[in-house]
């Protein structure tokens, strides 16, 4: 069953800018299902997310919620659409209000959304802590956000999310400012919920290692400067991507073997980096496959038959190369502690 639906969403801020954040952006999500989205800083990711956790208005374009376009809900419907979609932010001391103890945070949504009575808000609350693994007390509630620490502070983020039961969450680069050794866990916790309550997640995050350890099963959805260019099953991209734009990402992760590493120092093909293209392909200005046909005429996402779409004219030597190449030596792993950043595709760590 198809929970969301973004149909040809466009999206400008008020500048002066020409091109749009995001450019006739298509995308579905299943309940109960994981897609990743990524790309490098500045892409349109957090843009997508706020829209579809309702924190923005589309310019353009339609986002549908279980079948009902977001925009034409009625007051009513709208209150139960908006605890339905819930949003993790990437910083969890900015998203909790200083001045208010974390017991207030959690319990103020609860009754606003009438889903526990106040004789029984604290019994809730006190389990909603133990749930996201935090101390389970009266004394943990009268905390204030700057005696936690940041892993502390990201599971209330979590059960603040978690709390009103709902259908989707919109999970923005959630374990970015974590200790690597807290990564896991925190994955670990939202995919336990995602288990046990059938909770759908688009995941946002620049860190392929985490998108591979949290999106196994799932799909992966790769944006660059606000236009879709690749989409399909999570091992698929990762291992056998289709677009150069996917393969240029891969190729950017340090590779942790130092004598691989020497010995592929200088082979991949780079290319200054770039601003989008204004016509043809938005990536051909960076691509190192691109001719004058890239330069006039928008490919199309072809789909090679088991749901793995790609928008680029030469898909077949993006695959021929990339495969037998280094990416699968840089294959993303989240234990191995090899991430990448897109923000520095293109270079060699």
């Amino acid at each position: 069953m198809t929970l969301l639906e973004v149909d040809n969403v466009s999206h400008w801020y008020g500048t002066k800018a020409q091109r749009p954040v995001l450019d006739h952006v298509n995308l579905s999500l299943g309940t109960g299902e994981t897609v990743a989205l990524v790309g490098e800083s500045g892409c349109g990711k957090s843009t997508l997310g706020r829209l579809v956790a309702g924190l923005t208005t589309s310019t353009l374009g339609t986002i549908r919620h279980d079948g009902r376009e977001v925009a034409r809900l009625s007051r009513a419907e709208h209150k139960i659409w908006r605890r339905s979609v819930q949003l993790i932010h990437q910083d969890p001391f900015g998203a909790l209000n200083p001045g208010v103890r974390i017991g207030s945070t959690l319990g103020t949504a609860l009754r606003y959304h009438k889903l526990v009575d106040r004789a029984h808000l604290e019994q809730e609350l006190l389990g909603l802590l133990g749930q996201v693994g935090l101390e389970a007390t009266r004394d943990f509630l009268h905390r204030y956000p700057h005696e936690l620490s940041g892993g502390q502070r990201q599971r209330v983020c979590i059960a603040r999310a978690v709390s009103l039961r709902p259908k989707l969450v919109v999970a923005d680069e959630v374990t970015s400012m974590l200790d690597v050794s807290m990564r896991v866990s925190v994955l670990d916790l939202l995919r336990s919920f995602q288990v046990q309550r059938s909770i759908a997640f688009l995941f946002i995050s620049h860190d392929l290692g985490v998108v591979r350890y949290f999106a196994a099963g799932g799909r992966v959805v790769v944006m660059f400067y606000g236009v879709i260019v690749e989409e399909g099953p999570t091992e698929e991209v990762i291992f056998h991507p289709r677009h150069p734009y996917t393969a240029l990402l891969l190729e950017s992760i340090p590779i942790p073997d130092p004598t691989l590493a020497r010995r592929e120092h200088g082979s991949v093909d780079t290319v200054p980096d770039a601003g989008p293209s204004p016509q043809g392909c938005v990536f051909s200005n960076r691509c190192r496959f691109a001719v004058d046909r890239c330069r006039t005429t928008t490919p199309k996402l072809e789909d090679d038959g088991h749901g793995h779409r790609a928008a680029c004219f030469f898909i077949e030597r993006v695959v021929r190369e990339t495969t037998t190449s280094a990416v699968t030596d840089r294959a993303p792993d989240l234990d191995s502690g090899a991430t990448c950043d897109p923000s520095t595709a293109g270079t060699q760590a």
